[in-house]
């Protein structure tokens, strides 16, 4: 038994629903067939046995009334209390026949011959059953005794003269039943291939995939079932796969440039300076500042990639605490100042007020869109930042005067790796802004954007009061 057990998980689910449907519906078959058949029987043993019990109970009745009263006997009454089909035999104790309702109804001694030794379960178990010819008869006796005489009462009563009839049925329905499991193996069969067929279509086209390569797409079904839905589930999956390597492949590529330029500059850089820089200070000084400069931007490349990897491998962890934010405003303006001498960054407003985060996660997300407006604003133009309290909360922006962000892409500067490829000569890896809206949603706060092309973009914080 363990071993079918074990054969029957280990096979296909094709294999398995047949089996399954095939064992529902010789079941549900056997179940029909049963009730069928026996059914038919409790139709015909049911009325033969009431309608000899009910002979007895008037013959009984009559008997009794004749013994107290001879003059009540007449001739032919013997057949009054009999049930239409029920025949009555009354033998003494020397075998003579006193009555007999049927002269030509089977005999004693032919039913004696033919009695059935495993008779239906159906049969009265206070009645004898026997087998002549196509006919099944039921016997019942009952014995009496008068003034000294004793005689015995046979009752009998035809159960089906179509013995044949049953056979018939009995073999017509185990030829359904075998009939019944080869359709249901067959139906099965067909409809768990059909069903999964789309499931096959998905393993073989998954094992086809190749990394980079995922150009192929399940065929969806007209009709709008979980298969369906399944299917499109997997297409989309593929999409967000491919759209997902897509990015990694153009973040490498930007990731590279990015980190190619710098290390140039650093092997030319240590060139020169190893030519002409150790002798003269001057020299010395601009090459040393140039490494630490490309270093500096090395680092901030790297620092974004783990941060990233934090966020995917859910390692980012955030110490919050209360916290004057105009301290911090301040703070991050100064820092990307002296990082870009080139730009006029101004603080217009600046409020008191108390928030409640990550000091340091809040200085990142300020500085990340800090240094996406001095990257998209051109040398000499003013950037602007104000925080105002309203009510509750704090509303911070940071306004630059510089290309624009087109409407269609005010969601899409947050996704990973996205860099509008319009505007030229800015490099970066493209996840600057995807993680400031990370740690933003990370601190209920809500980013907002304004912009239009060739004027300028404003990004509007809208964040929570202590």
């Amino acid at each position: 038994m363990n071993i079918i057990l074990q054969k029957y998980r280990n096979a296909e689910i094709s294999t398995k629903i047949t089996i399954t449907y095939t064992a529902c519906f010789l079941l549900l078959l056997m179940i029909i067939n049963a009730v069928m058949y026996f059914g038919v029987y409790y139709a015909l043993y049911r009325p033969a046995s009431r309608s000899i019990k009910y002979s007895m109970e008037n013959v009984k009745n009559l008997v009794d009334t004749i013994a107290q009263d001879t003059h009540a006997f007449k001739v032919g009454s013997i057949h009054e209390p009999l049930i239409a089909g029920v025949v009555l035999r009354v033998f003494d104790d020397y075998g003579n026949i006193f009555v007999d309702s049927d002269t030509h109804y089977f005999s004693n001694e032919n039913f004696n011959k033919n009695i059935l030794k495993n008779p239906s379960i159906l049969a009265d178990e206070n009645m004898e059953v026997a087998a002549i010819g196509s006919s099944l008869i039921y016997r019942a006796k009952t014995d009496y005794s008068f003034e000294g005489e004793h005689v015995t009462l046979y009752f009998f009563r035809t159960i089906t003269s179509e013995k044949d009839l049953l056979d018939r049925l009995e073999n017509m329905l185990i030829f359904l039943d075998l009939f019944g499991i080869i359709f249901a193996v067959a139906v099965g069969n067909f409809a768990s291939k059909k069903v999964l067929k789309p499931i096959k279509t998905m393993t073989e086209h998954a094992k086809n995939i190749a990394f980079g390569r995922m150009d192929g797409r399940i065929k969806i079904s007209p009709a709008n079932d979980e298969l369906t839905e399944l299917a499109k589930t997997f297409n989309d999956m593929l999409d967000r796969i491919q759209d997902g390597i897509d990015k990694q492949q153009e973040f490498v590529i930007n990731a590279s440039h990015a980190l190619i330029n710098p290390a140039t500059a650093i092997f030319g850089t240590t060139e020169v300076l190893k030519k002409y820089g150790f002798d003269d200070k001057n020299i010395f000084a601009e090459m040393t500042d140039a490494i630490s400069d490309s270093v500096h931007s090395m680092e901030g490349i790297i620092q974004n990639l783990l941060f990233i990897a934090r966020i995917d491998q859910n390692r980012q962890k955030l110490s919050k605490t209360n916290f004057n934010l105009a301290y911090l405003i301040d703070n991050a303006v100064g820092l990307m100042q002296s990082v870009a001498p080139n730009h006029k960054i101004k603080i217009v407003q600046n409020d008191d007020a108390q928030i409640f985060g990550d000091e340091d996660l809040i200085l990142e997300m300020l500085r990340k869109i800090l240094d996406n407006a001095v990257k998209y604003n051109p040398d000499g133009k003013k950037i602007s930042v104000a925080s105002k309290v309203d009510g509750k909360k704090i509303l911070v922006s940071i306004a630059d005067n510089g290309v624009g962000i087109a409407q269609e892409y005010f969601e899409k500067i947050f996704e990973r790796f996205f860099r509008i490829e319009t505007v030229e000569d800015v490099r970066g890896g493209g996840l600057g802004l995807t993680i400031a809206r990370w740690i933003a949603n990370n601190h209920g706060i809500k980013i907002e954007v304004e912009s239009e092309l060739g004027k300028g973009t404003t990004f509007n914080l809208v964040i929570p009061l202590v």
